[in-house]
């Protein structure tokens, strides 16, 4: 199997898992994200390193997928970060072939206006939502439309950024979770429903914490989720692998967050034998499995560990067995950046000790 496919190009923040289900697919891999942690270096058979998202341009994207690719032939697959960036999927040179989500939709579904119009017209309920800053700022939030993790999010009153496709919601009280699923353009699947908890800092109260899976909602919830996602995907042309983030308030209301389009951190937790990256690609192509994935009952959770100082890789840094993204020897890892993330199945318990391990190796910079 390995090699007799065209090699897979993937442009992500972070693009290990990806590259790991590519590989495990039988894919060769060429990445192009911004860490080069060490599970990519020891699979893709190029990689290069994006500038920091900040200070990166579509420009720069390109010219690096182009030095990564040399103008052979291959498959463009997006992960985090596409959101910010996907105009220059209409520029890809002919050798670089998008296998995802086309720029329209992707447009559509991140610029906040379009997308909570296209809610209102479908009937899709979500919070309350404004487009200028509000006149009370204590029970409304910040966010953007290209944002990653929960960190673009804080209280209104607090939000000194003027960045563009910012807008403001109401704060809601109640449980975050997502819903992974496959689009063909016409219709989805529920591949499983996940639960979100915070890990806020002083800098980013909304930061994600943990992901667990599954999340037991009510029928009445669940035919809400599978509703929306196939009302979102037949109204924008959704394909393969994506997530809706939503809210389930106190008074039980279920209301829409946002839509990822593109495979989000929640795949991690769908068992590997699944093959979940074909399921991906196949959709893409526009055919969803004829019968429905059924994820094994396992209780699985996967944790950011954040740093809580600035601090650096030492060589001989030694990772429990259920950590990954791991950085590489000599990395710089600032105050509250994450540092690793940690995937458990039936074992909750362990994340203290396994936490503990890791900080303990980390010195503190003056």
């Amino acid at each position: 199997m390995r090699n007799q496919h065209k090699p897979v190009l993937i442009f992500a923040q972070s693009g290990r898992f990806l590259a790991q289900s590519a590989t495990q697919s039988g894919y060769r891999v060429w990445v192009a994200d911004c860490f080069g942690d060490q599970e990519i270096l020891s699979i893709a058979e190029r990689w290069q390193q994006l500038d920091p998202f900040d200070s990166l341009t579509p420009n720069k994207i390109l010219a690096i997928l182009s030095e990564l690719t040399q103008g052979e032939d291959c498959t463009l697959l997006c992960g985090s970060g596409i959101e910010r960036f996907y105009p220059f999927l209409n520029e890809l040179p002919k050798n670089i072939e998008l296998v995802g989500n086309s720029v329209n939709t992707i447009h559509t579904l991140k610029t906040p206006q379009l997308f909570f119009t296209l809610l209102n017209q479908q009937n899709l309920p979500y919070p309350e939502t404004l487009f200028q800053t509000p006149t009370d700022g204590e029970n409304w939030l910040a966010k953007s439309g290209s944002g990653l993790g929960g960190t673009h999010i804080q209280y209104a009153n607090k939000s000194s950024s003027q960045r563009t496709n910012r807008y403001f919601q109401q704060f809601i009280t109640g449980t975050c979770g997502s819903v992974l699923f496959l689009a063909d353009s016409v219709q989805s699947q529920i591949i499983s429903i996940n639960q979100q908890y915070l890990s806020p800092s002083p800098s980013t109260p909304f930061r994600l914490g943990k992901i667990d899976t599954p999340w037991l909602i009510s029928t009445l919830h669940r035919q809400q989720l599978k509703l929306a996602t196939d009302k979102i995907t037949f109204n924008t042309g959704l394909l393969g692998l994506n997530s809706l983030d939503f809210i389930i308030s106190n008074q039980g209301k279920l209301l829409i967050l946002e839509v990822n389009p593109r495979p989000s951190a929640s795949a991690e937790l769908i068992d590997k034998e699944i093959n979940l990256f074909q399921h991906h690609i196949t959709a893409c192509h526009r055919k969803l499995p004829l019968t429905a994935i059924i994820q094994p009952l396992m209780n699985t959770s996967l944790h950011y560990i954040y740093a809580d100082h600035d601090t650096v890789i030492s060589i001989d840094m030694t990772w429990p067995l259920e950590c990954s993204d791991l950085p590489t020897e000599g990395t710089f890892i600032q105050k509250e950046a994450p540092i690793c993330t940690v995937l458990l199945v039936h074992a909750e318990n362990l994340l203290p000790h396994i936490e503990q391990a890791i900080k303990k190796q980390l010195p503190v910079l003056a």
